[in-house]
């Protein structure tokens, strides 16, 4: 599955080798013809139309209260610093020559690293280099657990500076017309992604979602943080707890439009392409819908209403007679 592809693209890129290149060409290469978005009539979705704008929103407004959400171990990444601690105390106070490799490598797999490795050298060591590579362990071991907590702090703010815009690649779903399209009295949007280039954002940053009963696990991602080769560092992962969602929303086949920023910034809207169709819900009345009509004929946004099949649950579309 091509989705199975773009993950692992995200996961493994790193620096020095990488395939986000790979990751995007994939996903320009399954996007959608076409993509919907279901709205209420009102003041703002009516705005929006005539603005050619959506409006961009932090996932905290999303009606799932998991969105955007991951997993992240603190305990693993403090564990990883240690086991990283352990290697610079080795160079630093040139322990491999008291200290055998078994013993290194049984501190950096223990749960106490540095104490462990501390227990192994001789106490002469300490008075003769003018250093005390024990009182630095307990400084090292006291201190890094606040440091990851403050570090992982600034993780979880990745969901504060998201914002997002969600479409479905399907326009005839009887649960989202009730869900977002006011029980089928308001209307959706259709937006043709094949006019648009490569480069066009409402393409570039637009992204599918990957449905999934876990939470997204961000820890291999910071455990990383611990490595001093900055070029093994991987700057894309993070994208990927914005793309996980729960799988009971599967059925809404959805792609979002994904804006990250370097602060909190209030929610706002995002300048879109004309849409190519509006679709009127089947409970829609033409004569209540006026204004919204209106801006579809000033802009030449072709006017389709649902309405429902006779012999089974299916939702079809037909030209709007005015």
């Amino acid at each position: 599955m091509w989705l199975e592809t773009f993950v692992n693209c995200l996961e493994t890129s790193t620096r020095r080798h990488s395939r986000i290149d790979e990751a995007l060409a994939l996903k320009q290469q399954h996007l959608p013809k076409r993509i919907y978005k279901y709205r209420r009539d009102s003041t703002n979705s009516r705005d929006n139309l005539k603005t050619d704008t959506v409006w961009l929103a932090s996932p905290e407004s999303y009606n799932d209260p998991y969105d955007c959400a991951f997993s992240l171990s603190d305990d693993r990444v403090v564990a990883a610093i240690m086991r990283r601690f352990v290697d610079t105390f080795v160079t630093g106070y040139k322990l491999q020559d008291v200290v055998s490799s078994e013993q290194i490598e049984s501190a950096r797999n223990s749960p106490e690293p540095l104490e462990s490795l501390v227990s192994h050298i001789p106490p002469e060591l300490s008075a003769a280099r003018g250093s005390n590579p024990k009182l630095m362990a307990e400084v090292c071991a006291k201190t890094t657990p606040r440091l990851v907590t403050d570090m992982v702090s600034v993780l979880r703010m990745w969901r504060k500076v998201t914002k997002l815009c969600s479409f479905s690649q399907i326009n005839d779903s009887v649960l989202m017309w009730s869900h977002y399209a006011h029980n089928h009295q308001g209307f959706c949007i259709e937006y043709d992604l094949e006019q648009l280039e490569a480069i066009h954002p409402l393409r570039k940053f637009l992204y599918p979602v990957i449905y999934s009963h876990q939470l997204y696990d961000m820890t291999p991602w910071a455990e990383k943080l611990a490595d001093p080769d900055l070029q093994k560092f991987n700057s894309e992962c993070p994208l990927l707890g914005v793309l996980h969602k729960f799988d009971g929303w599967e059925y809404e086949k959805e792609w979002r439009l994904v804006s990250v920023t370097n602060t909190v910034i209030e929610d706002h809207t995002f300048a879109v392409p004309t849409p190519t169709r509006v679709y009127l819900g089947s409970k829609a009345r033409v004569d209540e819908h006026k204004e919204l009509l209106a801006i579809c004929e000033d802009k030449t946004i072709e006017v389709h209403q649902m309405r429902l099949a006779d012999d089974k649950f299916e939702m079809l579309s037909d030209p709007l007679e005015q």
